[in-house]
């Protein structure tokens, strides 16, 4: 089928067909790629489902790694020792608060993080109190009794105190943060487990300058588990206390209070500068220029460029249509009707000239979509087959116009 040389654009809006089709040719023409990158994320999902998940907090009850504490609270739990892990202070006060009389030991894994307005709330409920490594402020806060010495390389050492705990655990593991004891204080471990009395209150205060026995991975060697279960076992309830750095009593500061006084001014100053520096370097748009193309696109190129994208897009119907349009009009004029004519006008007209049935005609030009490219196919060769009988019977009828076919009636 000839195609018209001076149609160089898009006869049907290509543009609209890459347009709605071009993510789903993208995805087909990539198909493996998208499909490698589908199975990774099922993966990755099955991956993030399957996988168990564990605490992994130091020091948390709940936590079966390294550093955390499962394994006592277990043991804990086995000797009737209820524990309530409590990641907030009010948690901690609502835990202290219901156990049964003063019956009750409070562990606080990070002390140095609580007031002193909440140590004295959490003294005056008057349950014994565990500590992990607190430092000279905390210590004030709490007892007259004891003061940080120093460190010491962890080690086993015996006892050297006559607390039941420690004679019931034996040698264990010692060392850390070490303190000085007096005033009814008593040091044990070469000072890394100390017990004293509160400064008001009627319970005590057991200071372990050395956590780590407490942890899973220290917790079954030597007397640890022994001096952990003597400390944290005393009363029949355990509050698990592991303060939160958020979890604060100071008031909230806003963010802006947090910025300088000086940037406000400097943003502005910054700002006006920048508008400035567009309005001096800015480019000014003058009035649109035609200019040539650099190259000359041959209309056979650009039928034959439309026809792959046609096919890479899959748009039978719409390649149809397009066909269905360039042959419509070009047998308007081969018939001599008016460019606006209608496709039954143009069906008529082409049934006259060639002889053919009207409706075959009118549905040649106008009918289904093809389904597959095969049907296209079919459809492109009889739609040249019609321009060549139109061609044959304009130029049978009047020779000397064949743009021009005259009729009966228009013969004086």
């Amino acid at each position: 089928m000839s195609a018209a040389p001076e149609r160089t654009g898009d006869p049907a809006g290509v543009t609209g067909v890459t347009g709605v089709t071009g993510v789903a040719g993208l995805v087909r023409r990539h198909r493996g790629a998208a499909l490698l990158v589908l199975v990774v994320l099922a993966t990755a999902v099955l991956v993030t489902l399957l996988t168990p998940r564990t605490e992994e907090a130091v020091f948390s009850p709940a936590s079966a790694a390294p550093a955390g504490g499962r394994a006592v609270a277990r043991v804990l739990a086995d000797q009737g020792v209820r524990t309530e892990e409590a990641r907030s202070f009010d948690a901690a006060l609502g835990g202290l608060a219901g156990a049964a009389g003063r019956d009750v030991t409070l562990l606080v894994t990070q002390p140095d993080l609580l007031s002193g307005q909440r140590w004295d709330r959490l003294v005056a409920t008057g349950a014994d109190l565990v500590v992990l490594r607190p430092d000279a402020g905390t210590l004030d806060a709490l007892t007259d009794s004891l003061a940080p010495t120093g460190e010491a390389s962890s080690a086993v050492r015996d006892p050297g105190c006559d607390l039941p705990a420690a004679r019931a655990a034996g040698p264990a593991r010692a060392g850390g943060l070490t303190y000085a004891a007096s005033a009814g204080a008593t040091a044990c471990y070469g000072g890394s487990y100390v017990q004293a009395p509160l400064r008001e209150g009627p319970g005590t205060l057991t200071v372990l300058g050395q956590p780590s026995l407490l942890t899973n991975r220290w917790a079954a060697q030597d007397g640890n588990a022994a001096l952990a279960l003597w400390t944290l076992g005393a009363h029949r309830d355990l509050v698990w206390y592991l303060p939160d750095p958020l979890d604060t009593d100071s008031p909230t500061v806003p963010l802006t209070a947090l910025l300088p006084p000086w940037l406000g001014p400097a943003v502005g100053v910054l700002g006006l500068a920048g508008v400035v520096l567009l309005l001096w370097r800015g480019r000014r748009l003058g009035r649109l220029v035609e200019e040539p193309l650099p190259v000359l696109v041959r209309a056979a190129e650009t039928v034959e460029g439309h026809g792959r994208l046609y096919a890479s897009a899959r748009a039978a119907g719409r390649a149809a249509r397009a066909l269905r349009e360039a042959t419509a009009r070009r047998l308007r004029a081969a018939t001599g009707l008016d460019p606006q004519a209608g496709v039954s006008d143009v069906a008529d007209q082409v049934a006259w000239v060639t002889g053919r049935p009207a409706p075959a005609v009118r549905e040649l030009l106008a009918g289904a979509d093809p389904r597959d490219d095969p049907a296209l196919v079919r459809l492109a060769l009889d739609l040249d087959a019609l321009e060549r009988d139109v061609r044959a019977g304009t130029a049978a009828t009047h020779p000397t116009h064949p743009s021009r076919t005259t009729r009966p009636e228009d013969t004086p």
